[in-house]
């Protein structure tokens, strides 16, 4: 399985949303608003929607469940 960002998703922004790097990114070019990926790490992760990418390279991002990962056309989203 492949992550495509790496967070810890225990991270919340002021807003309640997940936050990483997108220095911590697979592809930092795949990672933009209405994107959905693959974030955690290996043994704790998630499906997540971006909300927002700032220009300092903090992402915003909030949890989705695999049906909406897959009615997003996320690829591999019933793995």
């Amino acid at each position: 399985m492949t992550i495509d960002l790496k967070a810890d998703l225990n991270s919340e922004d002021d807003e309640g949303r997940n936050w990483a790097r997108l220095s911590g990114a697979l592809s930092p070019e795949a990672v933009r608003p209405g994107a959905v990926l693959r974030a955690g790490t290996e043994r704790f992760w998630s499906w997540v929607h971006i909300d927002a990418v700032d220009a300092d390279g903090q992402v915003h991002f909030h949890q989705v469940s695999a049906d909406e990962a897959r009615s997003a056309g996320a690829v591999s989203a019933a793995s």
